[in-house]
């Protein structure tokens, strides 16, 4: 008679070890393609940063890349802070629904223009300090306009040579080093196909973990 506990172990114990191969041999395939998608090391990155132009409107503001690593050194930054700070809230208020734009400027006038303030802007010239100062709430557009203008035009300076020597600006570099790759079949994981229906076939990719 045959011995059904024995073929009971016996077919578990192969599914065991089957599963462990299956896992063994998705670790290894995981790890490859982790490698396959590591960013490029800096000393990789000199010829790019050589042939980048320095332009900041080019880096800190067009590219998503690194406008979002130039903005994670001024935060490091508490004399730099306060100028993101207060461009950030002039956005809140551009984009600002027309019954919350009297409270957003009231705001920004308080915390960044008057003297005493907070987050005053002591980089502000002293032309526009003295209009800020004397400033009714007719005038709070226009000078927080014309502090806007300055707030950048101080960020294409130091704030921005300062970035160049960090390590920001070196990773911004290999994500620079590292699109100019040719796209091949090391980015993608296997494509399941799950089913088919009415409008045709539903499948799945799984996700891929973040560089960042």
């Amino acid at each position: 008679m045959c011995d059904m506990g024995g073929l009971d172990n016996l077919i578990a114990n192969t599914a065991y070890l089957q599963a462990r191969k299956s896992t063994e041999g998705d670790t290894k395939e995981m790890q490859r393609r982790r490698k396959s998608l590591s960013l490029p090391k800096p000393e990789q990155c000199t010829e790019v940063r050589q042939a980048l132009p320095a332009e900041y409107e080019c880096i800190c503001e067009q590219q998503p890349i690194g406008k979002r690593f130039f903005r994670d050194f001024l935060e490091t930054m508490p004399e730099y802070l306060v100028a993101k700070d207060f461009l950030d809230e002039v956005s809140n208020w551009e984009l600002a629904e027309d019954n919350a734009k009297s409270s957003i400027m009231q705001s920004l006038v308080t915390n960044f223009l008057k003297s005493g303030s907070k987050g005053h802007l002591a980089f502000m010239s002293s032309d526009l300090a003295s209009k800020c100062q004397a400033a009714t709430e007719k005038d709070y557009e226009s000078i927080m306009q014309l502090a806007k203008e300055e707030t950048k035009a101080f960020l294409r300076e130091k704030p921005f040579q300062d970035f160049q020597r960090t390590p920001f600006y070196d990773k911004f570099l290999q994500w620079k080093v590292f699109e100019r790759q040719p796209v091949n079949e090391k980015y993608f994981y296997e494509f399941r196909v799950l089913g088919k229906g009415g409008f045709g076939e539903v499948g799945r990719l799984p996700s891929i973990p973040s560089l960042v």
